[in-house]
């Protein structure tokens, strides 16, 4: 009786247990379709084929197939698994049109991701949808179970909260329609404009750094017409769904008649219920990676890695005959499309016997490839040059601007560093680290890593003072993502800022290092004390002023302005004032807040008078363009001078320009570069003479006050014919000055676009431009010099540039969870053949001018890294000329000189050809 009674409590404890924790979880309205520790097992088919309709039967595309099932351990909460998936691929078409399919390659490995990991969903409200994907779940699997969360999405109860529902797309507005009632609605239709979906956004892939046509996708994506259908049925007593069903239609607009017959993309769901079980399992754990139900951008890499296709593709293109020329558009755009679909265990073993083939052909598709692998492939090769090359600090340094920032990128530009830590290497990193932070908002281990690598670079800063500073300045370049990565960094480069052992300038350096992060707490007190230290340098407090200045405490402002009336230094006291005095006039919203901290801080009482902008160290701030010059003691040369532009446009500030000049002792230095005879007088300062004529009288008076020559002979200047031979004829002049004079070190910095590009001393102007001789005659060196002279020597050469001048490529999300690849792109190969014939003296060039263009539009959907399909329409010009045409030089023109032709000659060939593409299989498709 005892242990009946004892049973009879723990079900009673365990029932009241579990109605608690149910009532602790957030109800949903989708409860009452999935019901609580029950298991909702269904059949689920999925297909999405690209088709032209109206034009020919052909189709092509991936179909799976999974088992469902959906386990409800608590309410709102639920762990979908699934099961025994396939996949299969579009082989061939019946004799009715219907579309035949075969086992992918991929299938098995395919079922086995499906398989590996359940998802866990948690829905909140009425319709927020949480996912929580495992670790080691990818992209691509994690898109598909999306479709199959975004077809379980069903209709609610409440008819009326079906007005915007969750979908792949995001929250779209949603039509529905109810075909048969009984005591719930049993039978509903729904419909969909997915234009009105909030996140049916194209997601952009990789495309050429140096097209000039690009960042198309948005203008491109609106050419797609897309549209759902679903129709949901449901068990009338226990309310659940029992069958659903949706079709997709994306159709391309330009490649359409009258918007229904074209080249198209049909995606289609269906969920059959096989049964609903009860389970008792009431533990539902999750990971800490939550994502949305909206569709992730996937790495684009290729079901086929196979490096001897790519250099067998190389090999045809480096081999191409003249008589094939109208191929060598195409070749050259599959080679780098095939490229950008490698991993990088199959792109970095193929590189040496890539250059062995042809060197130049195999940096122009890496150049042009715009993938991480095709940026770690440069890297490699960059690796095999001696250390003292300056190809590695030109390239490296190009790669850090252009190149898209990348987990492997940050990897290969730290090894570098790590191999040959240059000026021009170690800011390539920091802009690569900076981008990728600004872009994608987190920390990766890489990223990390470069923390700890500055940090054995800083050290305690009473190292090689040249090489802390270049450290500090890199440090500060990045200083959002290191501030993040490395509070070790960050205390190290806080203790710099005092270091006794280090010079004025890194301590200076090691305070500029926050001038774009916020200073940490345990560094705003360690920078106040400088600035309110007479006896430091007067550079120094002004550095700490501007950078506690960004975000100041009002304990700060409180010790400023008591601090001010006293201040000794006249120079600090009138840029403290003059820049106090523009943030009080400014009316902008973004200084309100810091205008009234101010106000608060002065209690009434006036921050001073400006002094005179010609002796005294000021602020400037003129619209958009902000200003410092700092004087010091009585010279009347400036210090320091900085001049910053930022432009406000659609909502966002955009760091133009940072300009900035420091040194000791200006003299020699401004009298070579700016003076009567200098370098910039009759080239760059002609720009500058002009600028200030026609800028408002404020700018103008600032920019006399930084350029006192201004004031003089104005009207003795003329404005230069030849901008750059005025430069170049000056370079020698400058450097040859800035040698003999006396000249003390000084430093100029450049910032563009947020990038700082480096800085460069005095003393390093004579290497300066000895290293830009010999980088000339580097790139010269790149070119194999028997191409070159074969070229000049031999009437049966050819040679051809293949550069790659549109380039636009993204994926629409689609129902079924894969991407919807859509491209367009255009490849342009001019090439002389029949060699180049130059006079002896230089005044008549004759050559056989030979071009090809090829423009490739793509759209198809296709499952990275498992199946490859979609259609391609090819459009091809070719110009072969067997004339000879004649470049004539004389002293006031250049004349083009095409002689008549003395046998039929083919001026152009077009064509334009569709093709079907089903793994590493090219069907030409027949029109009808």
């Amino acid at each position: 009786m005892g242990d009946t009674k004892l049973c009879l409590l723990l079900i009673l404890s365990t029932s009241a247990l579990a109605f608690a924790q149910d009532e602790d979880q957030p109800t949903c309205l989708l409860s009452q379709r999935y019901k609580t520790l029950h298991t909702y097992e269904y059949q689920y088919e999925a297909e999405s084929l690209n088709a032209i309709n109206g034009a020919s039967q052909l189709k092509n595309g991936p179909k799976g197939a999974c088992t469902v099932s959906v386990e409800v351990p608590q309410s709102c909460s639920y762990i979908v698994r699934t099961t025994g998936c396939s996949l299969s691929e579009v082989v061939d078409m019946d004799a009715e049109g219907n579309a035949v399919f075969a086992p992918a390659a991929s299938s098995d490995a395919f079922a086995a991701e499906m398989e590996k990991y359940p998802l866990k969903v948690v829905v909140e409200g009425v319709y927020d949808v949480k996912l929580y994907p495992e670790d080691g779940e990818t992209t691509t699997i994690l898109n598909i179970k999306r479709g199959i969360i975004s077809a379980l999405a069903v209709p609610l109860l409440e008819e009326d909260k079906n007005k915007n529902m969750p979908t792949i797309h995001g929250k779209c507005k949603t039509q529905s329609t109810v075909n048969a009632r009984e005591d719930i609605a049993t039978d509903i239709s729904l419909n969909r404009d997915l234009s009105r979906c909030d996140k049916f956004v194209p997601l952009r892939d990789h495309t050429s750094p140096m097209a000039l046509v690009s960042g198309m996708h948005y203008p491109l994506a609106q050419m797609v017409r897309s549209s759902q259908t679903c129709n949901y049925k449901f068990d009338n007593e226990n309310k659940h769904m029992t069958s659903g069903s949706c079709t997709e239609n994306h159709i391309f607009i330009p490649y359409s008649h009258k918007g229904e017959h074209g080249i198209v993309n049909v995606g289609k769901q269906e969920l059959t219920l096989v049964g609903v079980s009860s389970h008792d399992e009431r533990v539902f754990d999750h990971s800490g990676i939550v994502k949305g139900l909206h569709m992730d951008a996937v790495e684009d890499k290729s079901a086929i890695q196979d490096k001897d296709a790519g250099l067998n593709l190389l090999r045809e293109l480096a081999s191409l005959p003249e008589s094939d020329g109208e191929k060598r558009a195409h070749l050259f755009h599959v080679l780098v499309s095939m490229v950008r679909g490698m991993k990088t265990e199959t792109l970095s073993p193929a590189i040496p016997e890539a250059l062995e083939v042809s060197s130049v052909l195999t940096y122009q598709v890496l150049a042009q490839c715009g993938t991480p692998e095709c940026s770690s492939a440069i890297m490699q090769i960059l690796r095999t040059f001696d250390t003292s090359s300056l190809e590695v600090d030109a390239g490296v340094f190009a790669m850090g601007l252009v190149s898209n920032p990348s987990a492997l990128l940050i990897n290969d530009m730290l090894e570098m560093a790590k191999y040959k830590p240059s000026k021009p290497i170690m800011y390539a990193l920091s802009n690569v680290v900076k981008r990728f932070y600004k872009a994608e908002g987190k920390l990766i281990p890489e990223i990390f890593s470069v923390a700890e690598f500055m940090g054995s670079q800083l050290g305690d800063c009473s190292g090689d003072k040249d090489n802390t500073f270049m450290t500090l300045r890199v440090i500060g370049n990045m200083a959002a993502a290191m501030g993040a990565a490395g509070p070790a960094l960050r205390s190290a480069v806080i203790q710099c800022v005092n270091q006794p052992a280090a010079s004025p300038a890194v301590q200076q350096a090691a305070i500029q290092a926050f001038r774009l992060t916020p200073v940490p707490e345990e560094g705003r007190e360690i920078l106040m004390q400088v600035l309110l230290d007479g006896a430091s340098p007067m550079q120094k407090r002004v550095a700490a002023y501007l950078v506690l200045m960004k975000d100041p405490q009002p304990t700060e402002l409180a010790q400023l302005a008591d601090a001010l009336p006293n201040e000794q230094d006249q120079q600090v006291k009138s840029f403290v004032i003059s820049h106090v005095t523009n943030i009080l006039s400014s009316t902008e919203p973004a200084t309100q807040e810091l205008r009234q901290k101010i106000l608060d801080a002065l209690q009434g009482n006036e921050v001073g008078a400006t002094m005179d902008p010609t002796k005294f160290s000021r602020n400037y701030k003129i619209g958009s363009v902000e200003g410092n010059m700092f004087f010091e003691g009585s010279s009347y040369l400036p210090k320091e001078v900085m001049l910053e532009m930022t432009l406000k446009a659609f909502g966002y500030d955009i760091d133009m320009m940072e300009v900035g000049m420091e040194g000791n002792g200006f003299e020699p230095t401004v009298e070579a570069l700016f003076g009567k005879n200098g370098f910039f007088p009759d080239t760059a300062l002609e720009t500058m003479y002009f600028v200030s004529e026609n800028m408002p009288l404020r700018v103008n008076e600032i920019l006399q006050n930084m350029l006192p020559a201004l004031k003089k002979d104005r009207k003795k200047r003329q404005a230069s014919q030849n901008l750059m031979r005025e430069i170049g004829r000056n370079l020698n002049k400058l450097v040859n000055e800035m040698k003999t004079a006396q000249s003390p070190e000084a430093m100029v910095y450049l910032r563009l676009l947020g990038n700082e590009l480096g800085y460069l001393r005095t003393n390093e102007m004579e290497e300066m431009a000895y290293s830009a001789a010999m980088m000339i005659d580097s790139m010269f060196k790149m070119f194999p010099t028997d191409i070159m002279k074969a070229l000049m020597t031999k009437a049966d050469n050819t040679i051809f540039a293949h550069y790659i001048f549109m380039d636009n490529e993204f994926f629409l999300p689609t129902a079924t969870g894969v991407p919807l690849r859509i491209a367009m792109s255009g490849t342009f190969t001019p090439g002389i053949k029949g060699g180049l014939h130059i006079s002896r003296d230089m005044s008549e060039v004759t050559f056989m001018p030979s071009a090809g263009i090829e423009f490739v539009s793509e759209i198809g959907s296709h499952i990275p890294e498992y199946i490859n399909s979609g259609l391609e329409m090819h459009t091809n010009i070719f110009h072969e000329s067997g004339l000879s045409a004649k470049i004539s030089m004389e002293k006031d023109n250049v004349k083009l000189t095409i002689p008549a032709p003395t046998r039929p000659t083919k001026l152009i060939k077009m064509t334009n050809t569709l093709v079907a593409v089903t793994g590493s299989e090219v069907k030409t498709i027949p029109l009808w």
